[in-house]
């Protein structure tokens, strides 16, 4: 009742209809697109659209919320979100609200630090305002520190650390609370060898298994942790946790190149098999997540033998059918040419993506949406840029499907995409030539100019 007196109190149905409308308006007018083929605008708007929904606000309009993991009653002073699938949306969804939405991001990430505080420990996948231990990896950290970086400030960044750090290093006493989901799974095995070993089964989770999956995340995670720690002026955990970023190189076979299965006394599974489920791969095959080290492309590229031999196995993921675009490791693949010096193969395979898994109907999605971090793919690469690290500042560049795009900026600044046809054109910045096939997170909030090839 309270709810309904703050919100529609002598308010009609006709009032509502416009109210809803004016939300949907202001927030797609954080991105403007303008191209002369409306069925082009027509889907990005459709995923923009699809990108907003999780996770959700769980407070009332008084404050009042269900406290996480035991449904005590509570206040907050400032909304609390709940439902992230974090294993999803780290990736491009929440880097999205950090550009479009950064208050928003902040009440977010604030959200997550109150969960940590009540419950004890930084959730994995906070779903149904409770621990689960419904995937793999620790990526609520990812999200905290991509927000962080990016000068996102607003929620306790240090108490944030504190249970980043302690996920990171410690575990539950209680057999019970690892169950419940609060910890790394298998963060022991972790620490001990430097990878997870094929005899630990990690049973306590929803997904069994899957140990070469959970060293590359992890790896992914300490780099993320330091990255805050870094910002926070905790050095020695900085240099450490850097360290342990480097573990993705433990499950690399370097017999076949390929992320492999390995046992405590170092053996490698040596399959062969690239393309088929394995109980140490999480939802895919081992020629996906070989490629799942965001933090470290160019250490991935001399471990593959150089750049010639890096591009042409990157190349045969989607010239022999291994890309499989609708679940999310694969997710950064594409952008990964830039790396090697090859922005035009990053601009063919994305603009093949978005051609062949996307379309404006329904059944249009190659895979579930998980949250919206299908459609914030397309919402960033459709634009011409994509985070490949989150954690980090920088973003890809590829190709924009349009004439114009402007980003309409929370602090009044907007960054500008022209794209252009004319075959010729170098990609520039600020009229100024790039040198590398990037771009920071400084350039979009101070409001610059990006000139990027136009492909459809």
């Amino acid at each position: 009742r309270k709810n309904m007196a703050a919100e529609v109190e002598g308010v009609s149905f006709e009032q509502m209809m416009d109210r809803a409308a004016e939300a949907w308006i202001d927030r797609f007018h954080t991105i403007d697109v303008e191209d002369a083929d409306t069925a082009e605008v027509n889907q990005f708007y459709g995923a923009l659209y699809r990108a907003s929904f999780l996770p959700r606000l769980l407070s009332d309009a008084d404050g009042a919320y269900p406290r996480f993991a035991d449904g005590r009653p509570m206040r907050a002073d400032q909304p609390r979100y709940t439902d992230f699938s974090m294993w999803d949306t780290y990736r491009a969804l929440h880097p999205l609200y950090n550009i479009l939405l950064p208050t928003l991001s902040q009440h977010m990430m604030q959200s997550l630090v109150g969960m940590a505080e009540e419950g004890g420990w930084l959730p994995i996948f906070p779903c149904w305002n409770s621990y689960t231990a419904a995937m793999i990896g620790d990526h609520c950290a990812v999200a905290l520190a991509d927000a962080y970086v990016k000068g996102i400030r607003g929620f306790d960044a240090e108490k944030a650390y504190r249970y980043m750090r302690k996920n990171a290093f410690s575990s539950p006493d209680s057999p019970q609370e690892y169950a419940n989901g609060m910890g790394r799974r298998a963060l022991q095995s972790y620490l001990k060898y430097g990878f997870i070993p094929m005899e630990d089964g990690v049973k306590e989770a929803f997904h069994n298994d899957e140990q070469t999956s959970r060293t590359l995340e992890y790896a992914f995670d300490d780099f993320a942790v330091a990255q805050m720690a870094k910002a926070l002026g905790h050095n020695d955990d900085y240099q450490l946790l850097s360290k342990r970023a480097d573990n993705w190189r433990n499950v690399i076979n370097p017999l076949t190149g390929y992320a492999d299965g390995r046992h405590q006394n170092g053996r490698f599974e040596n399959n062969t098999d690239l393309v088929h489920r394995k109980s140490f791969i999480t939802e895919g095959a081992t020629c996906h997540y070989t490629w799942y080290v965001p933090h470290d492309p160019d250490g991935l590229i001399r471990l593959m033998g150089g750049k010639t031999r890096f591009v042409e196995k990157l190349d045969s993921m989607f010239t022999e059918g291994r890309y499989w675009h609708g679940n999310e490791p694969c997710h950064q693949i594409a952008y990964m040419f830039d790396y090697a010096g090859c922005p035009d193969l990053t601009r063919k395979w994305v603009s093949h993506i978005m051609r062949t898994e996307y379309n404006d109907s329904p059944g249009g999605l190659s895979g579930n949406d998980d949250a919206g971090q299908m459609s914030a793919w397309y919402v960033f690469s459709a634009m011409g840029f994509y985070p490949v690290c989150p954690a980090s500042t920088q973003y890809m560049l590829g190709t924009t499907r349009f004439d114009r795009v402007r980003l309409n900026l929370e602090n009044g600044h907007t960054f500008t995409i022209v794209g252009k046809t004319d075959g010729i054109t170098s990609t520039t910045l600020n009229d100024k030539p790039l040198t590398e096939y990037a771009i920071s997170h400084q350039n979009i909030i101070n409001g610059d100019s990006l000139v990027l090839p136009k492909t459809k």
